[in-house]
Parts: C-alpha cells; sequence; structure tokens
C-alpha cells in the first residue's frame, strides 16, 4: 500500500488559458474516499473515465457526458507528485490556467490545502511495456521497480539545450525542489506554427521559457540549468496520473512527447485487466 494524502481545504487558481488565451479558474475541494475526480456539467467522473489526447501541445481529457479539459498535465502532475490521490477537481473555462507555466503555483497551493489521506494500492509494474514512435525517433518504456522512478532525456539541435538527461525517484520532496518549478518551453522557431494553428494564444513572458534557436542564452534565463528536461518530467507525471493512481515502476523516456506518455498510460491499463 501506498501512503498518500488528499486536499482537506478548497483552493482555487485563476489565470489565462496558455492555448485559448481565456481567462480561466479550477477549483480543487475535498472528495469522499481515494481518487481524483472531475465535477463537471454531467455529473462527478474518475480521471481513469477519460479518453486522453496529446496531439495539440497539451493533454485533453474527454469525459463520457462529452465534457473536455484542456491543459490539465500541470495541475495533475503537481497532485501525483506531491502524493495527493483524493480530490475534486472543478474547472470552470476551456482550460486548466497556465499560472507561471509551471507546477510550482499549483505544488504550493496543493501543499497548504492537503492533509493526511488513506492508504492506496499502488499500480505496480510486474513485465516490462515499450515502444517506439519511427516518425520522431522517441523510446517510451516502464519495467518493474518498487519505487516511481523516471530516467527522461531530451535532445534538441538547437545549443540552448542540446541532450539533457533527468534521473531520479520521485518523492514529494525532490518533486517540489527539483521538478514542480520547470516551466513550459518554446523555441522561437516554432511559435508561428503554434499561433497558426490557433494554439498559444495565451503565452507570453511570464508563462512560457521562450528559447532561441540560435543563441545560448545566459545562466540567468533558466530556473534550472537543465529546466526543458525537468519539465518534459513534470508533463510525463502528469501524463501517467491519468491512470488513476499511485504507479510503482521505472520509467525510461527518450524525446517522447504527450501522445507517447498517454499510450504508455493506456497500456499500463490495459496490462491490469489482461493479468
Amino acid at each position: 500500500m501506498a501512503k498518500t494524502l488528499k486536499i482537506i481545504d478548497k483552493v482555487s487558481f485563476r489565470g489565462t488559458g496558455i492555448h485559448s488565451g481565456k481567462p480561466c479558474e479550477v477549483m480543487l475541494r475535498p472528495g469522499e474516499g481515494s481518487g481524483i475526480f472531475f465535477d463537471l456539467p454531467g455529473g462527478l467522473f474518475p480521471i481513469g473515465s477519460a479518453d486522453c489526447d496529446g496531439t495539440r501541445r497539451g493533454t485533453r481529457l474527454t469525459f463520457p457526458d462529452g465534457s473536455e479539459v484542456l491543459t490539465v498535465e500541470h495541475l495533475i502532475g503537481s497532485l501525483a507528485g506531491l502524493g495527493v490521490w483524493s480530490a475534486v477537481i472543478s474547472p470552470r473555462g476551456p482550460e486548466i490556467p497556465a499560472m507561471d507555466g509551471s507546477g510550482l503555483v499549483f505544488s504550493e497551493g496543493i501543499a497548504r490545502a492537503a492533509g493526511p489521506g488513506e492508504d492506496m494500492k499502488p499500480v505496480t509494474v510486474t513485465r516490462e511495456i515499450a515502444f517506439t514512435d519511427p516518425s520522431g525517433g522517441g523510446f517510451i518504456s516502464v519495467v518493474p521497480s518498487d519505487l516511481f522512478e523516471i530516467t527522461c532525456m531530451i535532445k534538441y539541435e538547437t545549443k540552448a539545450i542540446g541532450c539533457q538527461v533527468f534521473e531520479g525517484v520521485v518523492t514529494p520532496e525532490t518533486f517540489l525542489e527539483e521538478i514542480a518549478p520547470a516551466r513550459t518551453f518554446v523555441l522561437t522557431s516554432e511559435i508561428e506554427s503554434i499561433l497558426e494553428r490557433g494554439l498559444g494564444q495565451g503565452g507570453a513572458a511570464d508563462n512560457v521559457l521562450v528559447i532561441d534557436d540560435v543563441v545560448m542564452h545566459a545562466p540567468g534565463h533558466l530556473r534550472i540549468p537543465d529546466e526543458p528536461v525537468r519539465h518534459k518530467v513534470l508533463d510525463l507525471i502528469g501524463d501517467l496520473a491519468t491512470v488513476g493512481t499511485p504507479l510503482r515502476g521505472r520509467v525510461v523516456a527518450y524525446r517522447s512527447g504527450h501522445d507517447m506518455h498517454l499510450e504508455l498510460s493506456r497500456r499500463i491499463r490495459r496490462s491490469l485487466l489482461s493479468a
């Protein structure tokens, strides 16, 4: 069993949606028993009941009543990273607010609103699950472990990023200190195409780390020297939280994105059904 936390006080976050550019709000309140639930027009739905899509530079959840909640990864990543597995999420607006583009604001608010929860049986990986993305050269796998471990590797041609690796055990302490502060990032060469797709309408200097493709930025530009890969880890934790319970396994991800993370989550769930 895994010791978990639960939301015991209401906490709200207001801001702008990074893709819609519209005002958004989300409130977290205590739930009954274990589980992360979304309070939507059609009722109360567990996160595991949602269809997940990660093809539009973020994670979109579509619930049985047809409700869609966009850009959920930083919020649910903050819940999972801190070990909070009992909460009701009430979104207002087309997506979860971007805040500062990281999980830090969410994590600090959640930490203040959380308290001891019930022991919860984690999803324990018993065999390797692995696959590649031939189109992008990515790879992702999960193998058995008694802990929740992540090895994440990214590789960009731009010198400002290059090759970066994060490796570690995810605990509430390491998450808050080493992962939550890492902001979402974009290359200057990507901005035009993102806007043409109708995305990034709420992106601004206070919620996106903009990285030049050519010029190496000064160290002070970053919160953490390897901030981009740590943000990928935040996304990965959030996407794997769609399984709906704590995870025990070692995840290895190379040049992966939301779509691969969510496919791994689906395969983990299917492995449980076939066990």
